[in-house]
C-alpha cells in the first residue's frame, strides 16, 4: 500500500487559542483528506522577538523532510532575499505575505473585519466620540489591515481617534501596554479596539480594573473562553470573532487539491461574526464559538 502524502504545516504560534484551534481544523482536514501532516510550530511571537526568521529553518527541514506541499501562517523576515521560493507548493494561511511565492492565500478580509468592528458601535457612538486604537505590531498584515479597516470606518462616523498605540503581542506584555497607552489620555474614553486575541487580553484586563461608570465600550477580535463571560457582563460590548477552524481545514483542503492537479483560488476568505451580548446564544454564533471549546 502507498505511503499517505505527507505535509508540512509552520504557525505563528501555539499558545493563543486562536492557533490552537487552527491547529483543530488542519488536522480534521488531515483525517478526512487522508494525508500525514508534520507540524513545526514557532513560540507565539518568537520571530518578532529574539528569534528572527525561525520559520525558514523549520520549513527548510519540512522540506528535506520530504513534504509534499506546506501550509504557512508568514511571521516576518528580515535581512532576506524575498520573496522565498519554497521549492513544494504553498498555502499561506491567517495572513497574505510578500516574503513567499504562494499558490493561495487562505485568510478573514481583515480590513473589512476592521470596519465591522468599528460598525458595531454605530448604533451607540455620536460624532466626536472618544476612541482609542490598540495596535499590535506594523510587522503583522492582518492585524494591521485589521486596525486600518476600523480607524478608516471610525473616521468616516467623525470619531476622534485620541490613542493610538502599539501595546506589545505577548499575553504577559499587553496589559501593561494598554494601560500605558489609556493612561496617556485624561479625557474620557468612549470606545477601545483590540484587534487579536493577546491585545483583547490585555484590554479586558485594564478595562475591568476600571470604575464601572468610567468604562469605555471595548470591542475585541478573536476568542477566548473568558470573553463570554465578560459579554454577559457588559464588559466587552462585542467581539469580532474568525473561525480559524474552518481557515485551518480549507487551507489543507486548497494544499491537497492543488497536489491532486486541481486549480486553486489565489484568495479564500473566511466570514467572520460579531458576537454581542444580545446574539451570543444564536446557532449560526455558537457553531463558530464550538470550534474554540477544548
Amino acid at each position: 500500500m502507498a505511503s499517505a502524502t505527507k505535509v508540512g504545516v509552520v504557525l505563528a504560534g501555539s499558545v493563543q487559542v486562536f492557533w490552537q484551534t487552527m491547529t483543530k481544523g488542519i488536522q480534521r482536514a488531515a483525517l478526512d483528506l487522508h494525508v500525514d501532516l508534520v507540524m513545526r510550530n514557532p513560540s507565539d511571537g518568537a520571530s518578532l522577538g529574539t528569534e528572527r526568521n525561525v520559520q525558514l529553518r523549520m520549513i527548510d527541514y519540512m522540506v528535506q523532510s520530504g513534504v509534499a506541499g506546506i501550509v504557512l501562517a508568514p511571521e516576518p523576515l528580515e535581512d532576506v532575499a524575498t520573496p522565498v521560493s519554497i521549492t513544494v507548493p504553498t498555502v499561506l494561511i491567517d495572513r497574505s505575505s510578500t516574503d513567499y511565492k504562494a499558490i493561495s492565500t487562505v485568510t478573514t478580509d481583515n480590513f473589512a473585519a476592521g470596519r465591522t468592528a468599528a460598525l458595531s458601535l454605530a448604533p451607540v457612538l455620536h460624532k466626536g466620540a472618544k476612541i482609542a486604537v490598540l495596535r499590535l505590531s506594523p510587522n503583522i498584515s492582518s492585524t494591521t489591515e485589521r486596525e486600518n479597516g476600523f480607524l478608516a470606518a471610525a473616521r468616516e462616523m467623525g470619531w476622534e481617534v485620541v490613542v493610538e498605540a502599539y501595546v506589545g503581542y505577548r499575553f504577559h506584555e499587553t496589559q501593561e501596554g494598554v494601560l500605558k497607552a489609556l493612561n496617556g489620555y485624561a479625557g474620557h474614553l468612549d470606545a477601545v479596539f483590540a484587534p487579536n486575541e493577546t491585545t483583547a487580553d490585555g484590554a479586558l484586563r485594564v478595562v475591568e480594573a476600571m470604575p464601572a461608570g468610567d468604562r469605555p465600550r471595548l470591542v475585541v477580535f478573536d476568542w477566548r473562553p473568558e470573553f463570554l463571560d465578560a459579554l454577559k457582563r457588559g464588559v466587552v460590548y462585542a467581539d469580532v470573532v474568525q473561525d480559524p477552524y474552518r481557515m485551518g481545514y480549507l487551507a489543507l483542503e486548497t494544499l491537497v487539491a492543488d497536489l491532486q492537479g486541481h486549480p486553486s483560488r489565489p484568495r479564500v476568505f473566511v466570514d467572520v461574526v460579531t458576537v454581542t451580548q444580545a446574539n451570543m446564544n444564536d446557532s449560526a454564533i455558537r457553531a463558530v464559538l464550538a470550534h474554540y471549546a477544548q
